[in-house]
């Protein structure tokens, strides 16, 4: 109880901290997916990738003939755990696993209508030894998965099966159809209602971790939703109190709760980042190699405020807010107003896709999840974003999203 009272009080200003909770070693034990994916593919490939430690990715290896590869770009101690092909909409892939670990699908394949679609980040499952059975809904990012340990795809995951939680799926889904044959002020409502939609889906994935955190008393439970889970909130204040009550000498427990307090530390450290904080310039480059500063582009004199935009290929929300700064820039960059992305993808590859899908008209620079630009600005997710003023260095707002980046820049100019 000592140490609870200790570290308790350093929780409540902590936002996601990863757990790690893998073995030092692979344990050799099997597992088995196999999946119709008829829905939506017809021909392509698969692959199960996986970020664990360092000594686990030395031994780590595929099923199925395939070869351990680590995924173009990215960090180094990300692997496959299983790869094969996609034939007729179904497939059957094999490999070894230690324990059980968050994992990311990773589909390309040609759709019913012959069009090779885009890798698609984003799915994800808990996977462990045994066999598993995969099955696509109606849309590349819609899916159920039964097998293997079921306590934590079941508990940590119950959310998306929830009646309420698929009708915003559906309501999403179906948002933008039809969109190009729009008009301006029906675009500027059909973003705005998918930036809506996407926050009640977050809220209500946050509402469903806090639940357990405040009503479950498995450990490994606890440890793999602060593994896998994409976003922070007050659910994580109560899954460290949870953890310390459980089981406080387990030194997963231990690390996790060191790791928190550093990052705690740390971003008290940048928490002067925000309106009326001076900017911080860092160099990157663009995505045709071009070095470029952030200094550089706000000593322009046509820029009057540049919007510092963080993103990434496989964040639905920061894709959904696109169209809306789209408008935004088409109608005031003229006027002073430029946009400076920065991407925190760790593939170039999907980068580079996502970039030329959604046709980004402002100055594209990148890359990486461990780079020092979001560091400089305290960006603990994406989207996020912070308007600066060029005249004064200083940010004048942040998070603009939706309507509110419209309001701000007609207030300006």
């Amino acid at each position: 109880m000592k140490l609870f009272k200790i570290i308790l009080p350093l929780l409540f200003s902590f936002a996601t901290v990863f757990a790690d909770n893998n073995k030092d070693s692979v344990d050799g034990k099997a597992f088995t997916i196999t999946g119709d994916l008829t829905s939506y593919y017809t021909e392509g490939t698969i692959k199960i990738v996986g970020y664990p430690k360092k000594a686990e990715t030395k031994k780590a290896s595929t099923g199925g003939g395939g070869m351990m590869m680590a995924m173009g770009g990215s960090a180094s101690n990300e692997i496959v755990y299983a790869e094969g092909p996609v034939t007729k909409g179904k497939f059957k892939i094999s490999g070894e696993i230690s324990g059980a670990q968050n994992v990311y699908i990773y589909i390309s394949a040609k759709n019913k209508q012959g069009s090779t679609m885009g890798v698609m980040k984003g799915m994800n499952f808990i996977l462990s030894s045994g066999y598993f059975k995969m099955t696509l809904g109606d849309r590349p990012n819609i899916f159920s998965i039964t097998g293997g340990d079921t306590r934590f795809n079941d508990v940590i995951f119950a959310y998306k099966s929830a009646p309420e939680f698929l009708e915003l799926q559906e309501s999403y889904g179906k948002i933008y159809a039809d969109y190009n044959s729009k008009t301006k002020a029906e675009k500027t409502k059909v973003n705005d209602e998918a930036v809506r939609i996407s926050g009640e889906m977050i809220d209500f994935e946050l509402a469903h971790y806090l639940q357990i955190a405040k009503t479950n008393k498995d450990k490994e439970i606890l440890l793999m939703m602060l593994d896998c889970a994409a976003y922070g909130g007050p659910w994580t204040e109560e899954t460290y109190k949870a953890l310390i009550n459980i089981d406080v000498k387990d030194t997963r427990v231990k690390d996790v709760i060191f790791k928190a307090i550093n990052a705690g530390k740390s971003r008290a450290a940048k928490s002067r980042v925000g309106v009326g904080s001076d900017m911080n310039s860092f160099y990157t480059e663009t995505l045709d190699k071009q070095a470029i500063s952030l200094k550089e582009v706000c000593s322009r004199e046509e820029n009057k405020f540049v919007l510092l935009e963080f993103w990434a290929s496989w964040c639905g929300p920061c894709r959904s807010e696109i169209p809306h700064m789209k408008e935004a820039y088409s109608e005031y960059n003229k006027k002073g107003f430029e946009i400076f992305s920065f991407t925190i993808d760790d593939s170039k590859a999907a980068w580079e896709k996502a970039s030329k899908e959604e046709n980004l008209p402002w100055i594209d620079s990148g890359m990486g999840t461990k780079t020092g630009p979001k560091d400089l600005y305290g960006v603990t997710g994406v989207p996020a974003n912070f308007l600066i003023d060029t005249s004064t260095g200083k940010i004048v707002a942040i998070n603009l999203r939706g309507e509110k980046l419209t309001k701000k820049l007609k207030e300006i100019f």
